[in-house]
């Protein structure tokens, strides 16, 4: 059964009860309770919700919700921007960069994800499985291995013809081919073109003798990898996210919700860090700078009020970004506290005469003021960049931070 799916555009579309029904309404906040409780995931009203800070997809029984970024472009460009902002950042263990490239980025993200994971995974699969020593106990008409003689005398004791044997197999049921067998069965029914149900048959086909488990939280945090699998590893860590955020409850029945949700603030900075060390040089880029500090104790003799800015370049020019819009009905928005941390900023790094609140670029038009320190040569700014496209980031950065 094909899925209702519903776009949303992050803190700007509200979902309404009326728009999902009542039942899809409560199954979504349910989901987002469980598997996200110390996170604010969602801003409410009365009957109504919206995304806050967080962009991705959400697969409940019934409906899809994609959260895509709100940049004043067509929902197929803001979808293909931010597969092309999460191929920059490393965000995710696969790359979408041929699919934004060839034009598949346009479909919708869930499609777009498991594509690259299946693709992955079984391009893995064909080159071989991968085989441990797994140890059994069994009770065998021959004997092999070990014979377990306190189980052999307990359970054979009038079986002449069976021995009790522990013994190491040969063996593709092993811990990370369950892992992907758990995580291929959770979005198997969520799979509807035709091309992912056939990866997806394959895979399951090569997965056919491994057991199909449960894992919880120990299970998934132990250590997958060596050096004979490591050529799983980007399947493997996206087999985790998916099994991390699966919720098997869908009102009542036995299919799961799951999802696959990025926080939008640090996704944006990590973007903007990529694109910054491109400008400037990977070596004149200090993130998350974390030796100054604003102020000193004269009781104590310590320094206190931990200063951290985004961004350092070369000591003089100090970067932090912020993941929301600088304007509102075409005249220019800010928040004061981001200007007093700014001011905090620049007077603390004695070097630095320039400073800047860095936003993607929304709207147009709108005239951003550019303070000036009063007796210093010290500037505090607002600048706006794009991020529908990678090369486009960098060349508007290169003319706000070099001026060519």
């Amino acid at each position: 059964m094909n899925k209702k799916t519903v776009i949303v555009r992050e803190a700007y579309d509200w979902i309404t009860e009326d728009d999902i029904g009542a039942d899809q309404y409560e199954e979504l906040i349910k989901y987002i309770e469980d598997k996200y409780p110390d996170n604010r995931i969602i801003e409410q009203r009365y009957k109504s919700l919206r995304f806050i800070n967080y962009v991705g997809v959400i697969v409940c029984s019934a409906v899809r919700y994609e959260i895509i970024p709100k940049i004043n472009l067509s929902k197929d460009d803001e979808r293909k921007a931010l597969l092309s902002m999460l191929t920059v950042t490393n965000f995710l263990p696969i790359s979408f960069h041929e699919k934004v490239k060839t034009g598949e980025g346009k479909n919708d993200l869930l499609s777009v994800f498991l594509a690259a994971f299946l693709e992955r995974l079984l391009s893995e699969l064909k080159k071989g499985m991968y085989k441990t020593y797994e140890e059994h106990s069994d009770n065998l008409h021959v004997l092999k291995g070990k014979l377990e003689l306190t189980q052999h005398i307990r359970k054979n004791a009038f079986q002449k013809t069976k021995a009790y044997c522990s013994y190491d197999e040969y063996t593709e049921n092993n811990l990370l081919n369950q892992l992907f067998k758990a995580a291929l069965f959770i979005v198997r029914q969520h799979t509807d073109k035709h091309v992912l149900k056939l990866h997806l048959k394959k895979c399951l086909g090569y997965l056919e003798e491994v057991d199909l488990i449960n894992f919880n939280v120990t299970k998934l945090n132990q250590n997958f990898f060596n050096r004979q699998n490591q050529r799983f590893r980007d399947a493997a860590l996206f087999a985790k996210m998916i099994i991390e955020h699966a919720s098997i409850y869908s009102q009542g029945k036995q299919s799961s919700s799951f999802s696959f949700l990025f926080p939008m603030n640090l996704l944006f900075e990590k973007y903007i860090e990529v694109a910054l060390r491109e400008v400037v040089g990977t070596d004149n880029v200090i993130s998350q700078h974390a030796e100054k500090r604003l102020l000193k104790n004269r009781k104590s003799g310590r320094q206190n009020i931990l200063l951290k800015p985004d961004f350092v370049i070369n000591d003089s020019l100090i970067v932090d970004t912020k993941w929301k819009s600088a304007t509102y009905r075409d005249r220019s928005t800010y928040n004061q506290a981001d200007i007093y941390q700014m001011y905090a900023y620049v007077t603390a790094y004695q070097d630095a005469n320039r400073c800047f609140l860095l936003y993607p670029k929304q709207e147009r038009g709108a005239e951003h003021p550019l303070w000036e320190v009063i007796d210093t040569d010290k500037t505090i700014e607002m600048q706006v960049v794009r991020i529908d496209d990678f090369r486009g980031t960098v060349e508007e950065l290169r003319e706000i931070v070099v001026g060519v």
